[in-house]
């Protein structure tokens, strides 16, 4: 029987874990591969069964995926918390597994191996963190039709809703590292001048972004100087007075906000009006010395080319000593 997609462990380490294996395995077996060979480092996986808390020799790991592969993993949702024993007793177990490639996935919100990782002489243990896992989910997410290899498999609708799920359920649990020094850097040539108007951003409902401490606008070949602080959001909400006025997901101060940008949105006739978006709630904070020129060119030649497509990330502390250029934000 599947592993129900939500998990029903009240346990933090078991919970996440669950919710992981269950969009594994509700999603086409190639897209598992490429996630969990981009976390391993391995190439040639082949998955068929997924269980929940594996019962071994002394050794319980969160999770498993067999085939000629035996995956197990061991999650932690804090940081620093990995022990050397419980490694040990699962390396141990695993032992007794048949499958031709063993790892022992140490899943981790840590920003750097554990210690307790690097002092196992055993190249069945693999440790990987959640920034590393959403990294690859995102990867598989961006690949299209018209740009993906015959060998990728591009999602689905429905397996892109769950994938970007999953990426959503590991934000909100706090999973990803380096949220108070990252800048979401979006494509503004809407946005900027709307930023203007109203005060806020928009984008289409339930678009998936790694937590961020600020906003940032790319346009005109350059990231501006105002770079304002994120103090909320809502997923998706229909831009009219109706909607918003008491809408059970937004603080009375956001209400406030909204409600204004919707009525001047009426009276200037914006596209905007009545459609559902993504909006993020902005204030004043930032202000860079200079504008951030883009000098950034393809590697075949000497052809600049965007610094952002859709949207990316960068050091808040890199942006604040105020670059010349866009490649210094990439060293």
């Amino acid at each position: 029987m599947p592993n129900p997609l939500f998990s029903t462990y009240t346990q933090g380490e078991n919970r996440v874990t669950s919710t992981l294996l269950a969009v594994l395995e509700h999603v086409n077996s190639r897209l598992a591969e490429d996630i969990l060979e981009a976390i391993t480092d391995e190439s040639d996986l082949s998955l068929v069964g997924f269980d929940n808390q594996v019962t071994g020799t002394d050794s319980v790991p969160d999770a498993a995926i067999r085939a000629s592969t035996a995956l197990w993993f061991e999650t932690k949702t804090s940081r620093d918390a990995v022990r050397r024993e419980q490694l040990d007793n699962h390396l141990q177990a695993l032992d007794e597994d048949p499958s031709d490639l063993q790892r022992l996935i140490v899943l981790t919100p840590d920003t750097r191996v554990p210690p307790e990782v690097q002092a196992i002489d055993d190249e069945r243990i693999v440790w990987a963190s959640f920034d590393t896992l959403v990294g690859s989910i995102e990867s598989v997410l961006e690949r299209d039709v018209g740009s993906a290899e015959a060998s990728m498999y591009v999602p689905t609708e429905r397996e892109a809703f769950l994938l970007r799920e999953l990426v959503r359920f590991i934000y909100d649990e706090s999973l990803v590292s380096g949220q108070e020094d990252r800048v979401l850097v979006v494509a503004a040539r809407k946005a900027w001048p709307e930023y203007h108007k109203y005060g806020l951003y928009f984008c289409q409902p339930n678009r998936s972004f790694k937590p961020v401490s600020h906003l940032a606008f790319y346009k005109d070949g350059e990231i501006k100087t105002t770079v304002p602080k994120v103090t909320g959001s809502i997923e998706s909400v229909t831009l009219d007075e109706e909607t918003v006025r008491g809408h059970p997901d937004l603080s009375q101060h956001q209400e406030s906000e909204l409600l204004r940008a919707v009525e001047l949105m009426r009276e200037n006739g914006s596209d905007r009006y009545r459609e559902t978006e993504k909006v993020l709630f902005l204030e004043e904070d930032v202000e860079l010395e200079q504008a951030i020129r883009n000098d950034k060119t393809a590697s075949d030649s000497n052809r600049t080319v965007a610094f952002v497509q859709g949207h990316r990330y960068v050091s808040l502390t890199t942006l604040q000593e105020n670059p010349t250029y866009t490649t210094e934000l990439e060293e």
